[in-house]
């Protein structure tokens, strides 16, 4: 209890680092503008909670630079997969922030459609062409296996070369994230999906704090102890069905 009690009545900082381009999960609207989307929303909830007197700053950068601001400490803590190389410098917590549910997307023009769309093994997947954004830990963990996996800059761009024909399909984490930046770009007709459970059936998006951070532990201690009560847990489900 002291920890958070500490927190409370010292006013402390948590820094907390997203991608500036995971919407509805993390994004910014303009150059240096405020945080928005799931994440910032929950954990600012979450911790309000758990910690009055800890002040969170929220701040956005390109995926990979992100990342490395937090692993330099030049940042605190980031939500996502909690993948080996980023357990290296960051302790997580338990119960998860939000949980992510993998989906195959593809050209709804693409010859073998339907046969994409019964895929039930990651040993048929194997058999066709990946694209996916370099610095996604979790596809490169997930798919160090596979022998065609193209690796691209920007979400954006995979979604170009799965209507190009050159890959024949991108793996994403959440099937809310692509269907958005579809809407977007006017692409949600020409792309289509399917669940992909058979490469995971649920990807759970946890938060890590720097190890050098004294206060790691009892902060990820107290987050846990909110996100695991049903009614926060409702609250979060709320958060997430408003950017639906």
């Amino acid at each position: 209890m002291g920890a958070p009690l500490a927190a409370r009545a010292g006013g402390d900082l948590l820094r907390v680092s997203y991608n500036d381009d995971y919407a509805p999960y993390s994004y910014t609207e303009a150059p240096e503008g405020a945080v928005l989307g799931v994440l910032p929303q929950v954990l600012q909830l979450a911790f309000g909670l758990a910690l009055p007197g800890l002040r969170l700053e929220h701040t956005a950068r390109p995926w990979r630079r992100a990342q490395s601001r937090v692993e330099s400490g030049q940042a605190d803590a980031l939500c996502t997969f909690a993948s080996d190389d980023r357990r290296r410098y960051a302790l997580f917590n338990r119960v998860p922030v939000v949980t992510l549910e993998p989906h195959l997307f593809f050209s709804a023009a693409h010859p073998r459609r339907r046969e994409l769309e019964q895929l039930t093994s990651r040993d048929a997947l194997k058999a066709f062409r990946l694209v996916d954004q370099r610095g996604n830990q979790w596809a490169e963990q997930q798919f160090a296996d596979f022998p065609n996996v193209e690796w691209v800059t920007s979400h954006d761009a995979s979604y170009r070369m799965v209507l190009s024909g050159h890959v024949d399909v991108h793996v994403v984490l959440s099937p809310l994230v692509t269907l958005w930046r579809l809407r977007k770009l006017n692409l949600h007709q020409a792309i289509v999906s399917a669940p992909a459970p058979f490469v995971a059936p649920a990807v759970p998006f946890h938060l890590g704090i720097r190890k050098a951070l004294r206060q790691a532990q009892p902060w990820l201690d107290a987050l846990d102890g909110q996100l695991q009560q049903p009614r926060v847990r409702e609250r979060v489900q709320a958060v997430e069905r408003g950017f639906m």
